[in-house]
């Protein structure tokens, strides 16, 4: 079968080392990853460059609030677009401190990664890889324009409006590729868990002796503590700012359609429609975002497929009863294999929670919002 370059992670790994983290010297074809020291200080340098851009945002927005203020909004809006644009710097800080002190972990799960990927020849879903990279980068296109078009018609100033685009441009791009990068890493597990699910059915199907099915079994177990261990730890801790930063600012999209179009700031039919439309784009390329790191359970099926397969070996009496034992009783409990650090799952089960929760930060703004109109009537009288 020819290989095109979206095949094992190449094009989304060389993004990755363009925006200044993950910078190893990968060897596809042999499954090798290194981190020499020059990688290690040009990765320094960009973290560097970072602190430096987003402490000094951080500084100037807290000095400087006027400058952040938006006309169309009320206090209550303006200090919620403070606190999104300062958290926005602040989780993509964390994100970048994150993915430097965890290279050798990185370094780790790469070579893993790639090698399971070609012994289970996952490389059969590597269009889907393209699909999630072009995916993210048109929606960093859209979240732009809209952006630009959003903040100029709310009256911000037009010396602040680049640094809002900068600001929110970078932080969607680096988030962005951290969850396509974890999206495609759990698009190989699962092609990984099929493969060795087959092995595991055709050694019990053709009563194949213990020895060969206790290899295969060690395998997958080794697979199973790829995906508990090293994608926990690698991802948990990274999407949990991220989640904590799409949950504060997936409110805003619906909140600006709130305090324009609702208060009729627009009146013409077409400025209507147009503050419409920006409204409700506004927020979709987050919420897309947490849609592709929590919209399957697809791993979490497989892996209950293996104890389904598991319950039909016959037992031996030897230390293979044991495994299989411990590897039942761990499914039976139901134990989620991917987490945010163990905060939360990364499935539909949450995501649903996670919209629930943004439609009651929703209320409570628009509540805020209603109390100090409320008051400003009342001291006009």
């Amino acid at each position: 079968m020819t290989r095109n370059a979206f095949e094992e992670l190449r094009v989304q790994l060389r993004t990755l080392r363009w925006l200044g983290v993950l910078q190893f010297s990968i060897d596809f074809k042999k499954c090798i990853v290194r981190d020499n020291a020059s990688e290690k200080r040009s990765a320094w340098l960009y973290l560097m460059c970072v602190v430096g851009i987003t402490c000094s945002l951080i500084i100037y927005s807290t000095y400087y609030p006027s400058h952040f203020i938006m006309g169309k909004h009320n206090s209550t809006g303006n200090c919620y677009a403070l606190i999104n644009i300062r958290s926005s710097s602040v989780v993509t800080l964390l994100i970048y401190i994150q993915l430097y002190i965890q290279r050798f972990r990185f370094v780790t799960l790469l070579q893993s990664v790639l090698r399971f990927n070609q012994i289970s020849g996952s490389h059969r879903e590597e269009e889907r890889f393209a699909f999630y990279y072009f995916t993210h980068l048109s929606l960093l296109i859209i979240c732009m324009l809209n952006y630009a078009h959003g903040y100029w018609t709310a009256g911000v100033r037009l010396t602040t409006i680049p640094i809002y685009l900068l600001q929110y441009g970078f932080s969607y791009l680096i988030l962005g590729q951290v969850v396509v990068l974890f999206v495609c890493i759990q698009q190989i597990l699962l092609s990984i868990l099929k493969y060795y699910n087959q092995v595991l059915l055709i050694n019990v199907k053709s009563c194949t002796e213990s020895r060969e099915f206790y290899d295969n079994f060690c395998k997958y177990n080794n697979v199973m503590r790829l995906s508990y261990i090293e994608i926990n730890h690698c991802f948990g801790l990274l999407l949990l700012p991220v989640t904590g930063l799409i949950l504060l600012i997936t409110p805003s999209g619906p909140f600006y359609l709130v305090s324009t179009i609702f208060e009729g700031r627009f009146l013409q039919n077409w400025r209507f429609i147009f503050m419409s439309l920006t409204a409700i784009l506004w927020s979709l390329p987050w919420i897309v975002l947490l849609v592709l790191a929590m919209g399957r359970n697809d791993v979490q099926k497989e892996a209950n497929k293996t104890a389904k397969i598991l319950t039909k070996v016959p037992r031996t009496g030897t230390g293979l009863d044991r495994m299989i034992e411990k590897f039942l009783l761990k499914n039976l409990r139901r134990q989620p294999i991917l987490t945010a650090y163990g905060f939360f799952a990364l499935d539909k089960s949450t995501l649903f929670k996670l919209f629930t929760a943004i439609f009651t930060y929703m209320v409570i703004l628009v509540q805020f919002k209603e109390m100090e109109n409320s008051t400003k009537s009342i001291n006009k009288f």
